[in-house]
Protein backbone atom coordinates (compact mmCIF):
# COMPACT_ATOMS: atom_id res chain seq x y z
CA UNK A 1 0.00 0.00 0.00
CA UNK A 2 1.35 3.39 -1.06
CA UNK A 3 0.97 6.40 1.24
CA UNK A 4 -0.05 9.77 -0.18
CA UNK A 5 1.77 12.98 0.79
CA UNK A 6 4.87 15.06 0.20
CA UNK A 7 8.41 13.95 0.85
CA UNK A 8 10.89 16.11 2.77
CA UNK A 9 12.96 16.91 -0.37
CA UNK A 10 9.81 18.12 -2.16
CA UNK A 11 8.91 20.38 0.78
CA UNK A 12 12.46 21.77 0.92
CA UNK A 13 12.37 22.61 -2.80
CA UNK A 14 9.05 24.45 -2.39
CA UNK A 15 10.39 26.41 0.62
CA UNK A 16 13.57 27.31 -1.32
CA UNK A 17 11.53 28.59 -4.28
CA UNK A 18 9.27 30.66 -2.01
CA UNK A 19 12.32 32.13 -0.21
CA UNK A 20 13.92 33.06 -3.53
CA UNK A 21 10.77 34.79 -4.78
CA UNK A 22 10.44 36.71 -1.49
CA UNK A 23 14.08 37.83 -1.68
CA UNK A 24 13.59 39.13 -5.22
CA UNK A 25 10.24 40.84 -4.54
CA UNK A 26 10.88 42.57 -1.21
CA UNK A 27 13.38 45.28 -2.37
CA UNK A 28 11.16 46.17 -5.33
CA UNK A 29 8.16 46.46 -3.01
CA UNK A 30 9.88 49.25 -1.02
CA UNK A 31 10.82 51.28 -4.10
CA UNK A 32 7.31 50.79 -5.45
CA UNK A 33 5.85 52.22 -2.24
CA UNK A 34 8.13 55.29 -2.52
CA UNK A 35 7.15 55.79 -6.14
CA UNK A 36 3.44 55.63 -5.32
CA UNK A 37 3.86 58.02 -2.36
CA UNK A 38 5.66 60.46 -4.68
CA UNK A 39 2.89 60.21 -7.29
CA UNK A 40 0.16 60.78 -4.70
CA UNK A 41 2.02 63.74 -3.18
CA UNK A 42 2.50 65.43 -6.57
CA UNK A 43 -1.15 65.02 -7.52
CA UNK A 44 -2.33 66.14 -4.07
CA UNK A 45 -0.18 69.28 -4.35
CA UNK A 46 -1.71 70.08 -7.75
CA UNK A 47 -5.19 69.41 -6.38
CA UNK A 48 -4.56 71.71 -3.38
CA UNK A 49 -3.37 74.54 -5.66
CA UNK A 50 -6.55 74.15 -7.73
CA UNK A 51 -8.64 74.06 -4.51
CA UNK A 52 -6.99 77.30 -3.39
CA UNK A 53 -7.89 78.92 -6.69
CA UNK A 54 -11.50 77.82 -6.21
CA UNK A 55 -11.52 79.26 -2.68
CA UNK A 56 -10.49 82.62 -4.14
CA UNK A 57 -13.05 82.48 -6.95
CA UNK A 58 -15.85 81.64 -4.49
CA UNK A 59 -14.66 84.51 -2.28
CA UNK A 60 -14.75 82.07 0.62
CA UNK A 61 -15.14 83.92 3.90
CA UNK A 62 -12.11 84.21 6.17
CA UNK A 63 -11.45 86.55 9.08
CA UNK A 64 -7.95 88.01 9.07
CA UNK A 65 -6.21 88.98 12.30
CA UNK A 66 -5.19 92.28 10.69
CA UNK A 67 -6.51 93.76 7.46
CA UNK A 68 -8.98 92.13 5.10
CA UNK A 69 -8.65 89.24 2.69
CA UNK A 70 -7.99 89.94 -0.98
CA UNK A 71 -7.26 86.39 -2.14
CA UNK A 72 -5.93 82.96 -1.28
CA UNK A 73 -2.55 81.46 -2.01
CA UNK A 74 -0.13 78.57 -1.56
CA UNK A 75 3.34 79.11 -0.11
CA UNK A 76 6.42 76.90 -0.46
CA UNK A 77 9.65 77.15 1.55
CA UNK A 78 12.70 74.90 1.20
CA UNK A 79 13.59 75.50 4.86
CA UNK A 80 10.44 73.45 5.69
CA UNK A 81 10.55 71.01 2.75
CA UNK A 82 8.06 68.53 4.20
CA UNK A 83 5.10 70.92 4.04
CA UNK A 84 3.35 73.76 2.22
CA UNK A 85 0.82 76.35 3.40
CA UNK A 86 -2.54 77.52 2.11
CA UNK A 87 -2.94 81.11 3.27
CA UNK A 88 -5.26 84.09 3.11
CA UNK A 89 -3.62 87.20 1.64
CA UNK A 90 -4.60 89.71 4.32
CA UNK A 91 -2.06 92.46 3.60
CA UNK A 92 -2.89 92.80 -0.13
CA UNK A 93 0.72 92.36 -1.27
CA UNK A 94 -0.07 89.29 -3.44
CA UNK A 95 2.63 87.20 -1.72
CA UNK A 96 3.01 85.17 1.47
CA UNK A 97 4.35 87.23 4.36
CA UNK A 98 3.99 88.21 7.99
CA UNK A 99 0.68 90.02 7.47
CA UNK A 100 -1.04 86.95 6.06
CA UNK A 101 -3.05 84.27 7.89
CA UNK A 102 -2.48 80.54 7.54
CA UNK A 103 -5.63 78.70 6.51
CA UNK A 104 -4.14 75.21 6.41
CA UNK A 105 -0.69 73.62 6.77
CA UNK A 106 -0.34 70.51 4.62
CA UNK A 107 2.39 67.87 4.90
CA UNK A 108 3.59 65.54 2.18
CA UNK A 109 3.00 61.82 2.54
CA UNK A 110 5.70 59.65 4.10
CA UNK A 111 9.21 60.91 3.51
CA UNK A 112 8.41 63.07 0.46
CA UNK A 113 9.98 66.55 0.51
CA UNK A 114 10.48 69.59 -1.72
CA UNK A 115 13.93 68.83 -3.12
CA UNK A 116 14.09 71.89 -5.37
CA UNK A 117 12.12 75.11 -5.76
CA UNK A 118 12.46 77.59 -8.61
CA UNK A 119 12.73 80.59 -8.75
CA UNK A 120 14.15 80.55 -5.21
CA UNK A 121 14.13 79.06 -1.73
CA UNK A 122 10.68 80.58 -1.07
CA UNK A 123 7.82 81.02 -3.48
CA UNK A 124 4.09 81.63 -3.44
CA UNK A 125 1.17 81.72 -5.83
CA UNK A 126 -1.82 83.95 -4.99
CA UNK A 127 -5.23 83.91 -6.64
CA UNK A 128 -7.20 87.17 -6.48
CA UNK A 129 -10.84 87.20 -7.59
CA UNK A 130 -12.87 87.78 -9.71
CA UNK A 131 -10.92 86.87 -12.89
CA UNK A 132 -8.73 85.38 -11.11
CA UNK A 133 -5.52 87.32 -11.23
CA UNK A 134 -2.56 85.04 -10.56
CA UNK A 135 0.51 86.40 -8.76
CA UNK A 136 3.72 84.37 -8.59
CA UNK A 137 6.40 85.55 -6.19
CA UNK A 138 9.27 86.31 -5.78
CA UNK A 139 10.00 88.56 -8.69
CA UNK A 140 6.87 87.76 -10.75
CA UNK A 141 8.31 84.81 -12.73
CA UNK A 142 6.38 83.10 -15.50
CA UNK A 143 6.22 79.86 -13.48
CA UNK A 144 7.03 78.20 -10.19
CA UNK A 145 8.59 74.74 -10.30
CA UNK A 146 8.28 72.52 -7.23
CA UNK A 147 10.36 69.35 -7.44
CA UNK A 148 9.31 66.58 -5.06
CA UNK A 149 11.35 63.50 -4.15
CA UNK A 150 11.70 60.98 -1.35
CA UNK A 151 14.34 61.89 1.25
CA UNK A 152 17.62 60.76 -0.29
CA UNK A 153 15.76 59.29 -3.26
CA UNK A 154 16.78 59.35 -6.88
CA UNK A 155 13.28 59.60 -8.34
CA UNK A 156 11.38 62.89 -8.50
CA UNK A 157 8.27 64.61 -9.84
CA UNK A 158 8.10 68.20 -11.02
CA UNK A 159 4.95 70.26 -10.41
CA UNK A 160 4.86 73.47 -12.49
CA UNK A 161 2.43 76.31 -11.78
CA UNK A 162 2.31 78.99 -14.48
CA UNK A 163 1.18 82.60 -14.39
CA UNK A 164 -1.75 81.54 -16.62
CA UNK A 165 -3.04 79.13 -13.97
CA UNK A 166 -1.85 75.94 -15.65
CA UNK A 167 -0.67 73.19 -13.32
CA UNK A 168 1.52 70.56 -14.94
CA UNK A 169 2.96 67.40 -13.38
CA UNK A 170 6.01 65.79 -15.00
Amino acid sequence: MKKKGFTIPELLVVIAIMSLLTTITLPNWRSGQQSLALERSAFKLAQDVRRTEEMALRAEAFTCDVGSITGYGVAFDTSSPERYIIFADCDSDNAYGLGDSEVEILEFEGNIIISSLLPGPQASVVFVPPTPQIWLKPGSPQEIQVQLSPTGGEINRLVTITSKGIIDIE
